[in-house]
């Protein structure tokens, strides 16, 4: 190759690295600092509802159970579950009730417990659960009769012999 021809091919190379560079490296880099304010504030902002969450479930694990106004407590958070509309496949077992729940709204696990606790004579003991992306639950929640021996000493809900779970309308 001549002279030109090998400065043109570096001169091309060199912008092939370039181009490789900014698309690799500096726009996603420069994207994330662009975003990471309005990030930051929308955590905040969760971190805040979370803290107020974990205080009021605090508060409600201090009060004492009122009696149960409900006598099936299986039906009454298959029902309740509904309500949210949340899709739910409820476990009931004597003392305790198994919950697999999706597309629960996040902010509706306080009122969860409070309403097992004020109106169920029951506590939520058990949540094993993923927040979606939009801002809904999915998972595991087991709540247990308050004086109920049936869950483990770990609190727990018994899980031998279940039922088969019955799914919410």
């Amino acid at each position: 190759m001549s002279a030109r021809e090998r400065r043109l091919v570096g001169v091309a190379a060199l912008l092939v690295c370039a181009a490789l560079v900014w698309l690799l490296l500096l726009a996603p880099a420069l994207r994330v600092r662009a975003e990471a304010p309005k990030r930051i504030a929308e955590l905040q902002a969760s971190l805040t509802r979370t803290q107020a969450e974990a205080a009021e479930l605090s508060r409600l694990a201090a009060l004492p159970a009122a009696q149960a106004q409900v006598g099936d407590v299986g039906a009454a958070l298959r029902q309740w579950l509904k309500e949210q509309h949340a899709q739910a496949q409820v476990a009931a077992l004597p003392g305790s009730v198994t919950a697999q729940v999706q597309n629960l709204p996040a902010w509706a696990l306080a009122d969860l417990a409070r309403t097992a606790r004020t109106q169920w004579a029951s506590r939520v003991v058990s949540a094993k659960l993923k927040l979606g992306p939009d801002n809904t639950l999915s998972g595991s929640i087991g709540l247990q009769s308050v004086g109920s021996e049936a869950g483990s000493a770990s609190g727990e809900p018994a899980a031998q012999g279940a039922p088969a779970p019955e799914e919410a309308p």
